[in-house]
């Protein structure tokens, strides 16, 4: 039996490290035409061979009487030593891949307990941040 080869990062966790939403009283959840942007960053920490991607989420409406704003960092453990240029787009396309779920979820929580209906960010092309993730990925260490 062929055995699977396994990649050579590893998910740890995440943690949500901003998360703010305002929205005016007066509006109402069926008047949201809401627009999004995501911005993609990473940092790589070859000493001690982490990866940390940080996504930030901004919703508004037209009229900006809706806003929210949520910011992820997921943490990756390679098993060799990396640095900007040989990171594969593999890892570049799936790191986001892998977190964006979470904000996703996060963001559905938020505004429902805020007595919203419930954003549900719709499912995106994640190879689209590919690039922008590049050019901001940075290497300490």
């Amino acid at each position: 039996m062929e055995q699977l080869q396994t990649s050579p990062f590893k998910f740890e966790h995440f943690y949500i490290v901003e998360s703010k939403i305002k929205r005016n009283i007066k509006i109402e959840s069926k008047d949201l035409n809401l627009k999004y942007r995501i911005t993609p960053s990473g940092e790589i920490d070859s000493n001690n061979k982490k990866y940390l991607i940080k996504l930030i989420v901004d919703i508004r409406n037209d009229n900006d009487s809706f806003t929210a704003e949520v910011a992820i960092v997921g943490v990756f453990e390679f098993k060799d030593v990396v640095n900007k240029d040989n990171l594969s787009n593999y890892f570049y396309v799936n790191a986001p891949a892998i977190i964006y779920p979470y904000v996703r979820a996060y963001i559905a929580s938020l505004t429902a307990l805020s007595g919203f209906d419930t954003v549900n960010l719709p499912p995106i092309n994640i190879g689209g941040l590919m690039e922008e993730l590049k050019e901001n990925t940075i290497t300490i260490n």
